[in-house]
This record gives C-alpha cells, sequence and structure tokens, in this order.
C-alpha cells in the first residue's frame, strides 16, 4: 500500500499535477541505508520486458527480477562484432552476448562445485583477447583455447567443456574456410565465438541464446531476444535534418576519422554498382556486406603476397586497424553531428529501405508480461533499432497486460541527443513508434487510411529522471501529454554535489516500485 506524504515538502516521486505524491516508507527507509528493501516491495512480483542496448542497461540487468526479458538490437558493427560481419555476415551478436553474460548468476562467496563452474564459464564466455598485440600472438592464445589446453577452461566439468569446446572448433572451420579473409582475432570475444559457431551450426540465434544460456546457468525464465530473428546482416542508417544520411551503426554514434556522411542512399547504391565494392571506402564497404562466402577481401592483401611472411604480417595487422571497426569503444571521444538525427531506419544490401517485422518472441512478451521499460543507453542506435519496426506501437498500445510503459532518461546526452531535452528523448521514441506503425502490405488503402495514432500515454506511461542530471526536464510537455514524471531525488541516487547521477540497480528498484504504487496503489 502507498501513501502520500503529507509532511514533508520537496521532492515529487510521481508528478502528474502540481502536486506531490511520495512514498513516506521509502524515502524512510534510504535515509536508514536499505535502498535495497525500499525498492523490492512490488518489483520481484513483477514481470518486465526491457528494451535496450548492449552496454546501457548492463549495470541495471539486476534490478528487474528473476525473469525479465531483454530485448536487444542486431545492428551494431563496432569492436568484434564487426570482424564476425565481415567475414560471416548474419545479425550483429555482440549486445546479446553482453547481457546473456550479465545474466549469469555468480554466488559472492562460491564453495559449492556449480557456483565455481559459472564463476569459470563466466570467466571463458567473457574473456577478450588483447586489442594491441600483434596477429600472431592472439592467434597463439586462440588456438590454446581451442586445443582445450588455455587455464581459462580450469573449473569447467568436462561435459560443458567439451561442448562450449565443439563450437569454438566449429568456429575455427569455418575461419579456415575463409582463410582468403584472414579473420583477425585482435580484441576477439571468446563468447562471440561460440555463439557465432553455434548459429552457423543451427542456422538460428535463438537456438544459439537457448544453448548459452544452458550451458552458463542463466535462470530459463530469464530471454534475451533479438529485436528481428534474422539470419542475415542488419544495418541501420540515419537521415539527419541537413539531409545527409549515415550508414551503419559506427558512423552514427562513433564515426572513423576519415568517415563522411553521403547525401542520399542511391548514392552509395550507385558507386556499390559502378565502381565494386572493392574500390569504395572502407568506411562505406563494411556496411554493405555481400553473403559471407563471397565478400570482397582488402585489396592490400592481394598485393602483398609476394612479400615475406613477416612483412606481410605487420602490413595486414596495420590496415586491418585502419579499415576495421574492431578499435571502436562507443562514447569515447565524440564529435558532434553536422546536423539532427530526422529519424533511423533499416536498408538491405542495397541502400533500400526495408520496414522488418518484430520477432515473434518480443510480440508474444509484449502480450504476456507486466511492465515495459525503454531503458537508459544510446537513443538513436540502441533503442530505437529496436523499436523502429513494423505494427509495434499498436502491440505496445493494445497489450492486455502491460500496466505501465517506463522510459529511463539517460543522465547524459551523448553524440546522438545533443542538447536534448526529456521531451526530445520522448518524442523520438513516439515519432519512430507511430511512423512504423505500418499496416500489413496486403490491407487495402482504406485501411490504411482507419490506422490509429495512439497517444502518447499509450505507449509511454511514466518516464524515470534523476535529480540533478545533464538532460534538462520540461515538466510542462511531459505532463502535457498526459506522461507521469517519476523524479530521483539526490537521497535516493546518492550522486555527490557536482556528480552527474547514475542509474543502479538499487536506483532502478525503487523508481519502479515508485511506478507500481501509482498504477496499483492497494
Amino acid at each position: 500500500m502507498c501513501f502520500p506524504d503529507t509532511q514533508k515538502p520537496g521532492y515529487s516521486a510521481v508528478t502528474q499535477s502540481p502536486t506531490s505524491i511520495v512514498s513516506p516508507k521509502l524515502a524512510g527507509q534510504k535515509q536508514q541505508g536499505d535502498l535495497a528493501e525500499a525498492g523490492n516491495g512490488k518489483v520481484n512480483n513483477i514481470s518486465y520486458l526491457i528494451v535496450s542496448g548492449g552496454t546501457g542497461a548492463n549495470f541495471i540487468a539486476g534490478a528487474f527480477g528473476h525473469s525479465p526479458a531483454f530485448v536487444l538490437p542486431v545492428s551494431d558493427d563496432g569492436g568484434s562484432s564487426s570482424e564476425i560481419l565481415r567475414c560471416f555476415g548474419g545479425p550483429s551478436i555482440g549486445d546479446i552476448r553482453s547481457r546473456l553474460i550479465r545474466l549469469i548468476p555468480l554466488a559472492q562467496n562460491p564453495s559449492t562445485r556449480e557456483d565455481k563452474e559459472r564463476a569459470a564459464i563466466y570467466r571463458l564466455m567473457a574473456h577478450r583477447f588483447p586489442a594491441d598485440s600483434s596477429e600472431n600472438v592472439v592467434r597463439d592464445m586462440w588456438h590454446e583455447i581451442v586445443e582445450g589446453k588455455s587455464c581459462l577452461w580450469e573449473g569447467i566439468g568436462e561435459d560443458k567443456k567439451e561442448c562450449i569446446r565443439a563450437f569454438l572448433v566449429h568456429f575455427e572451420t569455418q575461419c579456415l574456410k575463409r582463410a582468403h579473409k584472414r579473420f583477425s582475432f585482435r580484441n576477439f570475444s571468446l563468447g562471440n565465438g561460440f555463439l557465432t559457431g553455434a548459429r552457423d551450426l543451427f542456422g538460428s540465434l535463438p537456438s544459439a541464446v537457448f544453448l548459452f544460456k544452458s550451458v552458463a546457468g542463466v535462470s530459463s525464465g530469464a530471454q534475451v531476444i533479438p529485436c528481428i530473428n534474422t539470419n542475415q546482416t542488419v544495418t541501420i542508417a540515419a537521415e539527419l535534418t541537413n539531409r545527409d544520411t549515415l550508414v551503419g551503426q559506427c558512423n552514427i554514434s562513433h564515426p572513423s576519422p576519415d568517415a563522411s556522411p553521403t547525401s542520399s542512399l542511391s548514392t552509395v547504391t550507385q558507386k556499390i554498382f559502378q565502381k565494386g565494392l572493392s574500390s569504395m571506402p572502407p568506411t562505406l564497404r563494411s556496411h554493405f556486406r555481400k553473403d559471407s562466402r563471397t565478400f570482397d577481401t582488402p585489396d592490400a592483401i592481394t598485393s602483398s603476397i609476394h612479400q615475406e611472411s613477416t612483412d606481410w604480417q605487420v602490413k595486414h595487422d596495420e590496415e586491418e586497424k585502419d579499415m576495421s571497426n574492431l578499435a571502436y569503444r562507443k562514447g569515447e571521444g565524440e564529435v558532434p553531428l553536422d546536423a539532427k538525427i530526422k529519424r533511423v531506419f533499416y536498408i538491405n544490401l542495397y541502400g533500400q529501405e526495408i520496414y522488418p517485422d518484430p520477432n515473434t518472441d518480443f510480440l508474444e512478451s509484449l502480450h504476456k508480461r507486466d511492465v515495459l521499460v525503454y531503458s537508459c543507453g544510446s537513443l538513436w542506435t540502441s533503442i530505437v533499432p529496436c523499436l523502429a519496426l513494423r505494427s509495434l506501437a499498436k502491440q505496445i498500445a493494445t497489450s492486455p497486460t502491460l500496466r505501465a510503459k517506463v522510459l529511463l532518461v539517460n543522465s547524459n546526452n551523448d553524440r546522438e541527443t545533443s542538447n536534448y531535452l526529456v521531451s526530445d528523448h520522448v518524442a523520438t521514441i513516439l515519432a519512430m513508434l507511430r511512423h512504423y506503425d505500418k499496416p500489413k502490405t496486403n490491407k487495402s488503402h482504406e485501411q490504411s487510411l482507419l490506422q490509429t495514432e495512439y497517444k502518447a500515454k499509450e505507449l509511454i506511461s511514466h518516464i524515470v529522471w534523476l535529480d540533478g542530471c545533464r538532460v534538462e526536464i520540461d515538466e510542462e510537455e511531459i505532463l502535457r501529454l498526459g506522461i507521469k514524471i517519476i523524479k530521483v531525488p539526490q537521497i535516493i541516487h546518492g550522486a555527490k554535489s557536482g556528480e552527474t547521477p547514475l542509474f543502479s540497480n538499487e536506483v532502478v528498484e525503487w523508481a519502479m516500485d515508485q511506478v507500481l504504487c501509482d498504477v496499483d496503489p492497494w
């Protein structure tokens, strides 16, 4: 039961009008240092569906009970994912691997064999090769692991060891079949290798996710759902307000120094067919991949094959660093965009816009879960790709089970959202959901005209905003849309004066409890 605090003026936990509503019980517990108790009154009995990226929600993954469902994009082309996409194609699995690893239950003081084995599997799947070592060195590391000799296998039972190793061996076999592409193991994540090997063998990313969960001991009730169920490479593009187009997630959120926007997608497509992929700039070539069996290899490799092997290796290492997104680190050295992003959309191999359908598991979760959460994270390259899907707005607005639809507002703006107000974050999500709320192509024109534009509060019911964060809130505009505001005061998030507050498991649990008290006060 939740009661308004009529004795203490100040912060409003839920803002729906000029009057304030707050739970004195929760505030009192926080003052006693018992924040965890404050947040678990209702949270653990609620089922959550969280739309997120691979990084932003990692530190709050434990805030949603034992059986959360996470929806993640499959369009990331940075880090070691870029090298897998270059050689193998298929959807990006980096964000999915990152979330699966976070969901492995780890004991603080492992004592049983099962606890120790899960910790060892965690270390193995989370292991990443150094990015600044030579290719020969990291290949030796890789072969030691594949052969079962590495110390990383210590603590893993023989049954699971051989199961995991089988898929790493399969990954190695596929690399050998594509030897002309010279797969680089620098910055390589073993978890990505395992998932890629499993996806290739099963022909299904969801099956690979199921295997990972089974081997690593992830709760059977927890779901990690690719927003699109496909075995093809998925590419996003961003249209800016100055009509420039950026192709690929890296170019949108963290471009290479020589990357430049194109004026139109037709220009990109024309370059592909007039000059061929091998003559395209690397920043464009990496985003228009052919099937992995026919992918063009870098010209520099064939031009240097007559040199001595050591010279070739050095040259290859240097060129791979320049041409790939291996060294991509999201959020580092951000340079503002030339103009604001107007929209993000999916494109096919030929640069044409496509309209993917949501993963059916995503849709089923919308009709089974209690609370939908739009997580903190990169708005345009992590959250929007999960929402720019056909008819998703209808599924969210008409869900018979969703009691709340909550947006966790970022505590800081990044390159994609420079100078955004909270209302701009809200408007972006609403605009993308409404824009892609398109009927199936077999519907008549009359049926298309009858499509409903859902109200803002039907798609977002609450926002959670950290007091003192760097994203300015314009309350009047939010309230005008019928959306309620959950303000997290300093006493809850604990950031010192001058520091940027951040979301944590405890803060999110507290905020979710406020939301649930608002929608179900009894």
